[in-house]
């Protein structure tokens, strides 16, 4: 179609790369789209010029994509641009199958219906499941098969092709989900996995109906290609047919999300799978200034198997980047704290125009710690602050409740945490008598209204309250914490489920505790309490559109602030410690640290620390080799808060910032370790832990007791540990 019949004038409102992807239509498009190149904008244009210049009705055009908020977008610009409301088929993968399957279910053999259930009634149900089967709970976890099963069925197999191909080593597995499956079809309902599933799977029995639904959409697009899982490519592919009325948006630079299926192959094969695919890159960028797409650039470019691309902006060269390298994390919190208050009297940046990414959610304690002292108004995206979080508030109730016995809030908290057999009728007669009589729950009464079996659970329970209440007076906090931690048995609890986060978070509980006694040794675990429960009252209303942003790394895609920080630049933060030296999980890794450096607008730091604080001991950091990998003449390095001992020495030529001198950046050599004689119950030295034994040994990571209490991970092959007394 000639360009001046075009009813919108498309060459004056889209560079030229984004106006040959909106024209291209002869055969299967690919969009490679470089981070704030305006890739909503080609999309959402294409369609348009397909309905407005080509003829296609909109009910015909089925685009995807994998929130709820761009669908919306989305559709909200397709009715600007075609200044009409229309029924455009913009949805999300999840959204589409269940349309598709209420409209087609009958001739598709599926009862159209169904019933979805979610999270929480998949877990319910597995529960019971696991339960009827006479499985332990806490060994064999609901949420662990409810994990399994939905990688099972995007990865488009039943409970028997998930048996006969060893899809898991756990012991009842197949059996739970296959009961759990047919506990759903008997009662007609589907859990998420289940729309994309039923949906692949009916479509390959179902031939005909398959050709009704292509005839029904003749041109397919798709947003965030490089997170689509192998069920979601292979719908397309079906919709698809041989056909070549498909184009595709992504970028393999910014696949962060394989802990979640997605498959960073599929735009990769894309090319390989449609002949005669059309490659578009779009690398003009309209968010950043080129000192920062340069950085990022830089960094990306040392992964491999990647298309590749090369972000340029017309905004100019903009400020350097700033590395700083921080004594402490404390210290890092502070010069990113300073910054943002510097920031706002020199350049008249609100907070709400500065963020904060980092790798962990623990990681966010130590910035609130310091917010809160400086009255730095904050939200943390995508989750809750740290004294909010379940485990925090959990482990702070058992010392509530030692503190003052009557507190029914905590009780009911924590009674059955970690589960220990007092349900909730046990706790309405504990506390129903002790409100009767007039004393408290550690008042031992053999006439508590309550079952036999339960009596000895309680009397468990409040001699544990008793004996930490005791503690309180003769123990410093740090190792009154630890008492909670170990007797309680929640510490143990949350490893057994394998919640690392949690745990993380629990350590940086630890460290906060820490922090406090050391400065204030006079202090006692009340005290703290009682800050934190100052710390987290009345929130002024003034700054609610206006706080600094706090967001880990996973949660920023999608975003842009004019000022960005990126702590914990440190091996063993970010790239995160469990990444280990898997060519996969460090090319995410890195993949994950373009994504952050790209949201950066106008200004962008980086922040390491020199030691970190793990379970109260200060631990050595080296600087993470993303760093590294920037070239020097972007970079202005500073340093804050580095006494002369933690400094790193000077060389001729070198860097301020401690990084090594010469020209190029420089990888730290990581050196493999022959730890293959360690096995369970080991005896170990650790360089900086000391004296431990192994606890268990799964996939070269060993969970290690040290003799202090501590209980931490560690993969072997690059941990310094040897046999004690060898």
């Amino acid at each position: 179609m000639r360009e001046d019949t075009l009813s919108i004038e498309y060459r004056g409102l889209l560079n030229p790369a984004q106006l040959e992807a909106v024209l291209h239509r002869e055969s299967p498009l690919l969009v490679l789209a470089g981070a704030g190149s305006g890739k909503t904008r080609v999309i959402t244009y294409k369609i348009a010029y397909l309905i407005h210049e080509c003829g296609y009705r909109p009910e015909e055009i089925f685009a995807v994509t994998f929130t709820n908020k761009a669908s919306n977008e989305m559709r909200e610009r397709v009715n600007v641009l075609l200044e009409d409301s229309v029924d455009v088929w913009v949805r999300t993968f999840h959204s589409s199958a269940a349309k598709l399957l209420r409209k087609w279910g009958k001739s598709l053999g599926v009862d159209p219906g169904f019933s979805i259930i979610d999270q929480q009634d998949q877990r319910s149900g597995l529960k019971k499941i696991v339960r009827s089967m006479n499985i332990d709970t806490e060994t064999y976890r609901p949420e662990k098969y409810m994990y399994l099963i939905n990688r099972a069925k995007d990865l488009l197999m039943n409970a028997d092709e998930a048996a006969s191909a060893s899809y898991s080593s756990d012991l009842y597995f197949n059996d739970v989900y296959a009961q759990y499956q047919a506990l759903l079809d008997r009662e007609n309902l589907f859990d998420f996995s289940d729309l994309l599933f039923k949906l692949t799977r009916a479509l390959e029995r179902h031939g005909e109906v398959l050709e009704r639904i292509r005839r029904r959409f003749r041109y397919i697009l798709v947003d965030e290609f490089q997170d689509t899982n192998h069920a979601q490519y292979v719908l397309i592919r079906q919709l698809v047919g041989g056909g070549g009325s498909i184009c595709v948006v992504g970028d393999d630079d910014q696949s962060i999300y394989g802990f979640r299926g997605a498959r960073i192959e599929n735009i990769h094969n894309f090319v390989k799978e449609y002949e005669n695919c059309k490659v578009i890159k779009l690398e003009e960028n309209y968010r950043s200034f080129q000192n920062i797409l340069t950085a990022s650039s830089q960094v990306i470019n040392n992964n491999k198997e990647r298309f590749g691309k090369t972000l340029y902006t017309k905004k100019g060269e903009g400020e350097k980047l700033i590395f700083c390298r921080t004594g402490t994390d404390y210290e890092e919190s502070r010069f990113i704290s300073k910054t943002i208050l510097d920031l706002g009297l020199s350049h008249g940046y609100r907070y709400s125009d500065c963020a904060i990414f980092y790798r962990m959610n623990a990681q966010s304690r130590a910035f609130e710690s310091v917010f809160n002292q400086h009255r730095i108004p904050y939200t943390i995206v995508g989750g809750l602050r740290f004294f909010e979080r379940e485990e925090i508030k959990d482990i702070l109730a058992y010392i509530r409740l030692a503190m003052n016995p009557m507190d029914e809030i905590a009780l009911r908290r924590i009674a059955n945490r970690p589960p220990r057999g007092i349900g909730q009728r046990t706790v309405d007669a504990m506390v129903k008598a002790c409100m009767n009589r007039g004393y408290s729950i550690l008042h031992g009464d053999d006439d508590l209204p309550i079952a036999p079996s339960r009596k000895k659970l309680v009397l468990a329970f409040t001699e544990l309250i008793a004996d930490i209440g005791e503690r309180i007076t003769t123990q410093d906090p740090p190792s009154l914490l630890q008492h909670v931690y170990t007797t309680s048995g929640y510490l143990e609890w949350l490893r057994r489920e394998q919640k690392e986060e949690k745990v993380k978070n629990l350590e940086e509980l630890y460290n906060a505790v820490y922090e406090f006694h050391r400065s204030s040794p006079e202090s006692s675990i009340v005290d703290f309490v009682e800050e934190v429960s100052l710390n987290q009252g009345a929130r002024d209303d003034e700054f609610q559109d206006n706080r600094v942003h706090l967001i880990t790394l996973h949660n920023a895609k999608g975003l842009e602030f004019p000022v960005v920080f990126m702590a914990g630049m440190e091996e063993g933060v970010f790239p995160h410690y469990l990444s280990g030296e898997a060519f996969q999980d460090q090319q995410e890794e890195r993949r994950l640290c373009y994504v952050g450096m790209t949201r950066a607008m106008e200004r962008l730091y980086l922040t390491a620390a020199k030691s970190r604080l793990l379970w109260g001991r200060t631990v050595e950091r080296d600087v993470s080799n993303f760093i590294r990998e920037i070239p020097k003449d972007l970079l202005v390095e500073k340093e804050f808060g580095m006494s002369a001992a933690n400094r790193a020495p000077q060389r001729s030529g070198g860097s301020q910032a401690g990084l090594p001198s010469g020209s190029g950046p420089k990888k730290r050599r990581i050196v493999e370790r022959d730890n293959s004689n360690i096995t369970v119950n080991s005896r170990v030295v650790h360089e900086s832990f000391g004296r431990g034994t192994v606890r268990s040994l799964q996939d070269d990571i060993a969970e290690i007791e040290f003799d202090d209490g501590f209980v931490m991970q560690f993969m072997l092959k690059y941990t310094p540990i040897q046999i004690e007394n060898s």
